[in-house]
């Protein structure tokens, strides 16, 4: 392995640095998605949209404040910064609570975004640096073929070989990040899409509120 490693030159040890980073990515939301997350059940989303319909203000604080999913996070969020009391109609101010309740899901959803960014970089960043380090590993065999002669020919062949390792590397290390990238994404959009329903829930009940239902 070593071997690949100096054949291939500096641009394989910079492709590994890369892969470590998006490595510690992967796991960072490996952890989220399979611990806290996890705790966003069908059962539990059923007890959340019936609370918010038609219980207290102590009732969602009691169901949502113990737990560490983004959706329970946003909603103890938005009940105890909007100060709302729903047995108190005129104290009601609905732009405010949709100011509050925006800045929450962008809150959370930064926080579910944290190092995708990286992620990203070394998907897109990784095949590149391999073809880099390809393309110059042929520029010095090439160059090593115009000084030494046909006779050099074996040694330029192994040179060219030698060369190909980067570009393989970089490919064995993007494939299976993207795949993770896409992967993450997608969870991330479900989780938004999840809190958007669940805040329209709650302005449903603001809104009932307003009408005296």
């Amino acid at each position: 392995m070593i071997h690949y490693f100096n054949a291939g030159g500096i641009f394989m040890w910079v492709i590994l640095l890369a892969s470590i980073c998006g490595f510690a990515v992967i796991l960072e939301k490996l952890f989220i998605f399979l611990t806290s997350e996890k705790n966003f059940t069908e059962e539990y989303k059923e007890k959340l949209y019936r609370v918010l319909k038609n219980g207290k203000k102590k009732d969602i604080l009691d169901l949502c404040k113990n737990k560490n999913d983004t959706i329970s996070k946003l909603v103890v969020n938005t009940v105890e910064n909007s100060d709302i009391n729903f047995d108190e109609i005129e104290h009601l101010n609905k732009q405010c609570i949709e100011e509050i309740i925006t800045a929450n899901i962008l809150e959370q959803t930064i926080k579910l975004e944290k190092g995708m960014w990286l992620l990203g970089a070394v998907v897109n960043t990784a095949p590149q640096l391999g073809l880099l380090g390809t393309v110059t590993g042929m520029i010095m065999s090439f160059s090593a073929l115009n000084t030494g002669g046909v006779e050099n020919i074996g040694a330029v062949a192994s040179g060219i070989s030698e060369a190909l390792y980067t570009t393989a590397f970089g490919l064995m290390v993007a494939i299976p990040f993207l795949i993770f990238y896409n992967f993450f994404n997608k969870k991330i959009d479900h989780v938004v899409l999840e809190m958007e329903k669940v805040c329209l829930h709650f302005l449903n009940r603001l809104q009932n509120i307003h009408n005296g239902k």
